[in-house]
């Protein structure tokens, strides 16, 4: 059998924003972050896969998605964003 490396992961804080991030490399290509802030006790992840692709949740539970080759972003709380760079238009609540 072919030996595969189990997952990696590290652990970053953040002592002026108060945050915390765990970070694991999937053995699909994948990156999840898991982001906590016990100042104020949010809590928010982070999936991005091997093409740099974006998927998450946000401190407010909202869910996310974020397509790195075309730009567009939309969540779950109404706010939508299409385009990138200075063609980038947003709408919705960011709240």
């Amino acid at each position: 059998p072919t030996y595969t490396p189990p997952p990696t992961s590290t652990y970053d804080y953040d002592a002026q924003s108060g945050n915390s991030y765990s970070t694991y490399e999937q053995l699909d290509g994948s990156t999840r972050v898991n982001g906590s802030n016990l100042q104020n006790g949010t809590m928010w992840n982070t999936t991005i896969d091997a093409n740099g692709n974006m998927r998450g949740t946000d401190s407010d539970g909202n869910y996310w998605t974020h397509d790195r080759k075309t730009g567009n972003y939309i969540n779950t709380n109404g706010k939508i964003c299409t385009g990138t760079g200075a063609t980038r238009i947003c709408s919705g609540d960011d709240n």
